[in-house]
């Protein structure tokens, strides 16, 4: 599982995401295990780059934000990639909720 972490977490800064983080969520109850949080400049830059990632992993059906385009969920069962743009990030503050679950690579 951590590899497919450190995977994701290279493809995302990669594609130019910033302040990509990740929290080990697995000994809370939850439905998944781990979350991404990354951000980008625009709702245009956002919707493109979840594009590529559709693209990149054969993922057909949209995910769950796309239209809007401000907060971008991906469902990968026990792998939740949630892609804001900066405004979105900061009025979620998903980062403070798991700050002490944070891992680093």
């Amino acid at each position: 599982m951590v590899e497919h972490l450190k995977e994701l977490y290279d493809y995302l800064v990669e594609k130019k995401y910033k302040d990509v983080v990740v929290y080990n969520l697995s000994k809370e109850d939850l439905t998944f295990d781990y979350a991404i949080v990354a951000t980008t400049s625009s709702v245009l830059n956002n919707k493109k780059i979840a594009n590529i990632i559709m693209q990149d992993l054969g993922i057909e059906i949209y995910p769950e934000g796309y239209n809007k385009g401000e907060w971008i969920v991906f469902d990968f069962d026990k792998i939740i990639l949630h892609l804001f743009v900066s405004a979105s990030r900061e009025k979620y503050n998903l980062d403070k909720l798991w700050q002490s679950k944070k891992m680093t690579f």
